[in-house]
């Protein structure tokens, strides 16, 4: 065999190899503590717990070099947590894995390794006065000139930095409103965390609250803060007590503020601690009451904002009325206060009231001609005064007078419409006068009729009144109080034969249609009541310049004339498409029908003859009409036209083979007179039928896109369906040296996969492929390394050694399961389990040296391990024996009620003291099976039930609890345990020794230790001195 140029496929071969390699089942996690920096490693652990939190195993770090290692003796969900000195800092903290024996890193072999970020600076920030401080305040950590990190205090005030490495650090505190004493401190960072203490002092927070009198804020008044300790410093308020004011709480005042405009007050600078808060508020003339009168407040670690504000507690109040807001005043208006006290107004239009509470109050206002509306206003010592009052409305008054000899009198109804305002309406009286309160805007008004007068032609002027109503009110809008003829004439394309024209009331309006005769093509209609009308000619089979014409009688006669255009033609299609027609006068034309019904109007008199013309089939080609005769025309298509093309870059003899129930070919195709390379085809298919186009040629060396199309045909033609994109296709010659047959060729291009197989002679062709689309070819078979050469699709093969191991038991039958590990070569490894024949093939091998270990729990094998020399292109047959010394326990967890436990961990533990370092555990699975292996014969194993901290929760214990077993050269099996839950509810039973004559007159009671007020049961005796209460949860 030639040269193999080795180094350009190990790394792809191991690559593969690794591949296969990493799915097999390790029973160990390990890695390193990495340190960019000198740290003490032997104070850094790793502790691996179980899903649920419990530790499972811990170890210490190699003092030289970091490394660890925990074995793993069962599958499942476990953490790994680096265990460092508090402060210090690894990415990562903690790693997840799921050791499934396949796809964790645990299982592949993968180090999991933390790496050392650094150590920690730890502070606090206090309260003055305090050891605790608060949380939120900004601290930042210096070194030099630069910004090392910003972090925030917790609920203590302390703080950490990390991760961190060695030198001096300045740790600076900063809050956007707190004052604070000492912001700075200076720390230094050597082998181990640096201590930053209580250095940063935070000097007082804020106290704050507000005032209101009815709901509004009140200025003025005096907040005194009282405390019995001795403040660590003063807080930001004037020292002392306002002038007036009383102490009476028995403790010292420290300080006081005053309420701003907005009745907010705040003290400054406090520190943590308990106060007693008093207001205090009066004026030249009146002290008012404020409640609370005092208010414990608690200071802690924040600003303290009281939710609930100070009230004032319990004057003359005066206003104005006047015609408009701003306008003059109204004098006399009486006004009603509350309902129970009332004033009039004076010539000032000023009113007044004595002693007035703080509060809502409702005032009513009455004038001649004004409407007001009743007000509701707030009252209170800042705001005695009420606002000028105005009214909401004024009158307006209408008349509407008629002639005594007309057919209608009152009352009548007035419409009244303002701007941005809904219409109203007003109904005079018999005599036709009426007033309405308006609301100031501008109006329009008009008589609204009634249908009847409307049809008897009433009409009014001026047709409506526009008036502004602004300050005052309006005396009087009046209204003061024709039949007609309509005349006319039809124009017809022939002689006109007598006519009805009918006359009806337009939309909207009531009335008997009327209908008079045209003779002659002219007519008159008399006495037609003033308004609007449709006139129209019974005549439907003929068409109309305008069928129907609107006409309007107002005050004078009318005139309309009438023209017929053409006849109409009815027409009823399955389907739009056009007809051309021919007369016997030798017009000609054509005409659409729409899909369903169609009215046409044909220009002149006589017989026509239609024929359809378009992409539909109907069942006539040819169908006559008569003017003189009209009837409907019906079209029902049968078939339906379906086009499509293929468009080719040369000239070849296309087809279309079309599949719908039997097979059909069209073509060869003709190209198109306009190009050449276009081949149109079209054929008529049934609405409803199914068919596939697939295109072609003879020559088979072309690619389609698409390659076929499929279409349900619709109920209507389908025009330039599909045009299919006709090319050469890709063709890839490929030859295997030296000639190898059966080598799987792949060839993979824009997601798709094809597959060819080389031949005898090592040959192979890949075909029709897209010749758009760029092609990777790859080449492989068993045992084979295939190097792709310069010429796309031409392979080199080379055969690569195997390493092939057959294990048996002591009675030579096959050994499946068996785990062996095989490592040498250049960088080669690989663990595999054993086929159910007890074979395993190691296969694509380079020469060298390589080392294979089997492995199996409760096997020992002969050899141990063995070192395999491997040359070039060999096979090597092995042989393993292996001995059983350790057996296996199976059994079952199940509930009284024989139904599966799931996850119940049983263990096996050795006895005597040559076997009680020996202990198994295993979990039963869904069906409540569990395997616990590796028992030796020599032992005596006790099976129970595993305790610990998280374990078995759902477990009180199993029947038995022990049960003892020997694994006599032989699995154990069909042991079944029965397990049994907590108990969650308990029966109490009691007899009370008493005279039975008081048995009737006593209850008994059931309580819980921790509610010993309120009893949870509670029975009569009765007359027996037994007696059970219900059951109860425990």
């Amino acid at each position: 065999m030639p040269a193999i140029r080795w180094k350009e496929y190990l790394f792809l071969l191991f690559a593969f190899l690794w591949t296969r390699c990493v799915g097999n089942d390790f029973l160990g996690c390990g890695g390193y503590v990495r340190s960019d920096v000198d740290i003490n490693y032997a104070q850094v652990g790793v502790k691996l717990y179980t899903k649920q939190g419990n530790l499972k195993y811990e170890t210490e770090c190699a003092p030289n070099n970091g490394y660890y290692f925990m074995p793993i003796y069962d599958k499942g969900q476990y953490i790994i947590k680096v265990s460092p000195p508090s402060g210090w800092s690894f990415d990562p903290e903690e790693v997840s894995v799921k050791i499934d024996g396949e796809t964790d890193a645990c299982s592949q072999g993968k180090d999991i390794n933390f790496h050392f970020k650094g150590f920690a600076v730890i502070g606090k920030v206090v309260s003055i006065g305090s050891s605790s401080g608060p949380e939120g305040v900004t601290v930042s950590l210096h070194r030099g000139d630069a910004l090392i990190q910003t972090t925030q205090t917790s609920a203590d005030g302390s703080y950490v930095f990390t991760p961190l490495s060695s030198g001096k650090y300045t740790v600076v505190a900063a809050h956007p409103t707190w004052t604070l004493i000492k912001n700075e401190v200076t720390v230094e960072v050597a082998d181990e965390n640096g201590d930053a203490g209580a250095s940063i002092v935070v000097g007082g927070y804020s106290l704050s609250g507000s005032v209101i009198t009815d709901g509004q804020p009140t200025s003025g008044v005096n907040f005194i803060l009282h405390s019995q300790d001795t403040l660590a410093a003063q807080p930001a308020c004037t020292p002392g007590s306002p002038a007036g004011y009383e102490n009476t709480l028995g403790l010292p005042a420290v300080c006081y503020v005053v309420s701003d405009a907005t009745g907010s007050f705040t003290f400054g600078l406090v520190s943590p601690g308990v106060y007693m808060l008093a207001p205090y508020f009066h004026s030249s003339t009146t002290k008012y009451e404020v409640t609370p009168s005092k208010l414990e407040v608690v200071v802690s670690h924040n600003d303290l904002v009281l939710q609930q504000p100070f009230k004032v507690e319990g004057f003359s109040m005066s206003g104005r009325v006047t015609k408009s807001p701003g306008g003059e005043v109204i004098a006399g208006a009486k006004i009603l206060l509350d309902k129970v006290r009332a004033a009039v107004t004076d010539e000032n239009g000023l009113y007044y009231f004595e002693n007035i509470q703080s509060g809502k109050h409702k005032i009513k206002i009455t004038a001649d001609k004004l409407e007001f509306e009743e007000m509701t206003v707030n009252i209170s010592p800042k705001q005695p005064v009420v606002g000028d009052l105005s009214p909401l409305k004024y009158e307006v008054c209408f008349s509407v007078t008629v002639e005594k000899t007309a057919s209608h009198s009152g009352p009548w109804t007035i419409k009244i419409t303002g701007e941005g305002k809904a219409a109203q309406t007003l109904q005079t009286d018999v005599d036709g006068r009426g007033c309405i309160y308006l609301t100031p805007g501008s109006y329009s008004a008009s008589v609204k009729l009634s249908q009847a007068a409307d049809e008897a032609g009433m009409r009014f002027g001026p047709l409506e009144h526009l008036f502004s109503v602004t300050s005052d009110p309006i005396e009087e809008l009046a209204f003061s109080q024709f039949l007609g003829e309509i005349s006319g004439r039809i124009s017809c394309l022939e002689e006109c034969p007598t006519l009805t024209v009918s006359l009806q009331p337009a939309q909207g309006r009531s009335g008997a249609p009327r209908s008079v005769t045209a003779k002659d093509g002219t007519f008159s209609i008399t006495e037609v009541v003033p308004g609007s009308y449709l006139l129209s000619v019974q005549k439907d089979d003929w068409c109309w310049k305008l069928k129907t014409v609107p006409v309007t009688v107002n005050t004078q006669n009318v005139e309309v004339s009438l023209e017929q255009v053409g006849y109409q033609l009815t027409l009823a299609s399955s389907h739009e498409t056009t007809l051309s027609y021919t007369t016997t006068t030798g017009a000609s034309g054509t005409i659409v029908a729409q899909k369903g019904s169609t009215l046409v109007c044909m220009s002149g008199p006589g017989m026509y003859t239609l024929t359809p013309v378009g992409c539909h089939k109907f069942g006539s080609t040819q169908i006559n009409w008569n003017t003189s005769s009209p009837n409907l025309v019906t079209l029902s298509a049968t078939k339906h036209q379906l086009t499509g093309a293929v468009r080719a870059t040369e000239v070849a003899p296309f087809t279309v083979e079309v599949q719908s129930g039997s097979k059909t070919v069209l073509g060869p195709l003709n190209p198109s007179p306009e190009n050449p390379h276009l081949y149109v085809f079209e054929l008529w298919v049934r609405e409803g039928e199914t068919i596939t186009l697939t295109p072609g040629s003879p020559t088979n060396l072309y690619q389609y896109e698409p390659s076929s199309h499929t279409l349900t045909m619709p109920a209507d033609c389908v025009l330039n369906t599909v045009t299919f994109q006709a090319e050469r296709a890709l063709f890839i010659h490929g030859k295997i040296t030296p000639s190898v047959s059966g080598v799987t060729i792949t060839v993979e291009g824009n997601g798709k996969v094809y597959t060819y197989t080389s031949d005898a002679d090592g040959k192979y062709v890949a075909g029709p492929l897209d010749n758009s689309v760029q092609y990777s070819v790859s080449a492989e078979k068993r045992g084979y390394v295939m190097n792709a050469l310069s010429e796309k699709g031409h392979f080199e093969a080379y055969k690569l050694a195997e390493i092939v191991v057959e294990v048996k038991d002591e009675d030579g039958a096959p050994l499946p399961g068996v785990l062996l590990s095989m490592s040498g070569g250049k960088s080669y490894r690989q663990n595999s389990l054993t086929e159910n024949d007890g074979t395993i093939g190691f296969l694509s091998l380079t020469p060298g040296d390589y080392f294979l270990r089997p492995m199996m729990k409760e096997y020992m094998f002969d050899p141990a391990s063995k070192m395999v020399s491997v040359a070039e292109g060999a096979t090597i047959m092995i042989t393993i024996r292996g001995s059983r010394v350790a057996y296996s326990v199976y059994g079952h967890t199940v509930s009284l009620s024989g139904e599966a436990e799931t996850d119940v961990v049983v263990e096996a533990v050795g006895q005597g003291p040559e076997c009680d370092q020996y202990q198994e555990e295993a979990m039963s699975d869904a069906q409540g099976s569990f395997r616990i292996r590796g028992l030796y014969p020599k032992c005596q194993y006790e099976l129970r039930l595993k305790k610990g901290s998280g374990i078995n929760l759902h477990v009180q214990r199993t029947l038995p609890s022990v049960r003892s077993v020997h694994a006599d050269n032989k699995d154990v099996r069909d042991l079944k345990l029965i397990v049994l839950r907590p108990f969650n509810q308990m029966d109490v039973a009691a007899k009370v020794d008493t005279d039975p004559q008081h048995l009737s007159s006593l209850v008994a009671q059931l309580y819980r230790e921790d509610l010993p007020d309120s009893p949870i049961q509670t029975i009569k005796l009765g007359l027996h001195p037994y007696f059970m209460l219900p059951s109860n949860d425990c």
